[in-house]
């Protein structure tokens, strides 16, 4: 069975799973080829119902009992998506973060992130531009890419300032030198810091103005007054889904037990709801996902019967959660596995494990391969020897150490005169001799 899957950039790609494959198998194929190989509890996979409701698939059930029932045909199409949102730091893949990077930039385009003021809006477009199309330049304004975050906009009551322009561009200039990768991360670390960061927003169109947001922190109520509730996880008592009536119990600021009923536009969606709070509750605010949340399920008609006679039966049998770790044990997992990847192949790169290099060899080769080329390209291409650390001017090819630079009069690649040679400083990594 062959899946879709778009990223929030919109590029497209295909993976190909079991025809009773559960949601975990997609994800993963997802995730391997992005390169994302630790840190997948991150995201998750959305599609839409025959309603038009954005979905996620729950990813410990089957694909074909969540999505086939809703009219699908093969291929499937599913959305990469973030599903839990932590700060940047926490973020240990350049892939990962790359990641996140691109859904945050959809989510600011759309606005669904609310920017407090103007000031804001043009840094955080100031360092999307740096991450897309790096220094500003005056000759080449990337205006093309102001134009297209030109819809971001500011929750601030005043009009969009007629010189928001200038002050992107003098955003933008503050930011010179900065690294693509270096703009993304910061451009998470801003979006971190706003009020309704990694929120999963649930509106009801029988409940015109309320919009209830599920985040790391808690519920957040918005009413037509745009005013806000918020409702700490520590507060709350219980909540309940049946069919499109979704009830919570909480307690209020002044400790008075309080209540709330909305419903939604589908029996779905409020389960969507009672999925997000539990969910983002474990993930956010627990130690570890306790056994009653990842073994709760439920079960079809059928299954049910079956069940009266053999309670083991799997038949029918649908998990409601598919949380699986808490944001401390996401990385501190993907802590531990990346630590013993590069202690395995530092360990076969220097001999001590001959035994594990066949077994290994596929999966470091590639990374192998990049790394002799870096320690090849460090290497004076004149004595073979020694760190390469001196440049040619005017040319400004580094091919050579200080001693052949001393004794060339002209540039071994291009051959122009050598006016002057002129030394340069590596990175401490490099310091070591290249042997």
């Amino acid at each position: 069975m062959w899946c879709l899957i778009s990223q929030p950039n919109s590029v497209i790609f295909e993976v190909r799973v079991d025809p009773k494959a559960i949601g975990q198998e997609c994800l993963e194929k997802v995730c391997e080829h992005l390169g994302i190989s630790n840190e997948s509890d991150y995201f998750g996979l959305k599609y839409e119902s025959s309603k038009g409701e954005e979905l996620w698939l729950n990813l410990r059930n089957p694909i074909h009992r969540q999505v086939s029932c809703h009219g699908h045909t093969s291929p499937l199409r599913f959305a990469l998506r973030v599903k839990f949102w932590v700060p940047p730091h926490l973020l240990l893949q350049e892939t990962t973060r790359h990641m996140f990077y691109l859904h945050a930039k959809l989510d600011l385009i759309e606005n669904r992130l609310l920017v407090p003021n103007w000031t804001v809006v043009a840094k955080l477009i100031a360092l999307i531009a740096q991450a897309e199309s790096g220094d500003y330049n005056p000759l080449q304004p990337p205006h093309h890419l102001y134009m297209q975050l030109s819809s971001i906009s500011s929750t601030e009551v005043l009009h969009k300032p007629q010189d928001l322009l200038q002050m992107v561009i003098s955003e933008h200039e503050k930011r010179e030198g900065m690294k693509p990768a270096t703009a993304q991360y910061w451009l998470l670390n801003e979006v971190a810091g706003l009020d309704n960061f990694g929120e999963e927003v649930f509106t009801s169109k029988s409940n015109i103005g309320i919009v209830i947001g599920v985040g790391p922190n808690g519920i957040t109520m918005y009413n037509k007054n745009e005013e806000k509730q918020i409702i700490p996880f520590t507060a709350i008592q219980s909540a309940t889904s049946h069919n499109r009536c979704f009830k919570l119990g909480y307690l209020s600021l002044d400790n008075v037990e309080a209540h709330l009923e909305i419903k939604l536009d589908s029996s779905q969606t409020a389960n969507g709801l009672y999925r997000a709070i539990t969910e983002k509750h474990a993930f956010y605010s627990c130690e570890t996902v306790g056994s009653a949340v990842t073994a709760q399920f439920i079960r079809d008609l059928k299954g049910t019967i079956v069940s009266i006679f053999n309670e083991d039966s799997t038949l029918g049998k649908k998990y409601v959660f598919d949380i699986r770790r808490t944001c401390r044990e996401v990385y501190d997992n993907a802590r531990r596995a990346l630590y013993q990847e590069s202690k395995m192949f530092q360990e076969i790169i220097d001999g001590q494990r001959p035994e594990c290099f066949e077994e290994s060899r596929r999966g470091v080769s590639s990374s192998h391969e990049r790394l002799t080329k870096i320690m090849d390209a460090m290497t004076c291409k004149i004595c073979m020897d020694l760190q390469i650390d001196t440049a040619f001017l005017p040319c400004a090819h580094v091919v050579a150490c200080s001693s052949c630079a001393a004794r060339c009069e002209r540039c071994p690649l291009c051959r122009a005169d050598i006016t002057q040679p002129q030394k340069i400083y590596l990175p401490e990594e490099f310091n070591e001799p290249i042997s």
